[in-house]
């Protein structure tokens, strides 16, 4: 008896679908990442006229221990700097671990790295 490969496609194609959309949406960047980012800018006292750029890069776990997100850096380029970020260290939770600038960049209070 021969059996039909259709049924198998289907379902192999249906679950790839699924997973796409489930992958695609764990790419998003959180919310509370861009907010506390913002915040933080607003506490250092940097103008939002300043900023050019914003990157957020979300941290995620290699393995199937804990949460999948572990964290984020939010990398500035602010126009009053040359060449170098402003770099935002948070948690899962979105509290902010350390701030540092990188390169030619210097903001009051913090180290250069």
């Amino acid at each position: 008896m021969r059996k039909s490969k259709v049924p198998a496609l289907a379902a192999a194609l249906a679950l790839g679908s699924f997973v796409g959309i489930s992958a695609a949406s764990a790419d998003i960047t959180d919310d509370r990442f861009e907010q506390k980012t913002q915040d933080y800018l607003e506490q250092l006292g940097i103008a939002e006229s300043d900023v050019e750029s914003i990157r957020i890069v979300v941290e995620k776990r290699r393995n199937d221990r804990g949460p999948d997100i572990i964290g984020a850096n939010s990398w500035v380029r602010l126009n009053s700097c040359g060449k170098g970020y402003l770099v935002i260290q948070m948690t899962r939770g979105a509290f902010v671990k350390q701030a540092y600038t990188r390169g030619d960049c210097s903001v009051a209070g913090l180290n250069n790295h």
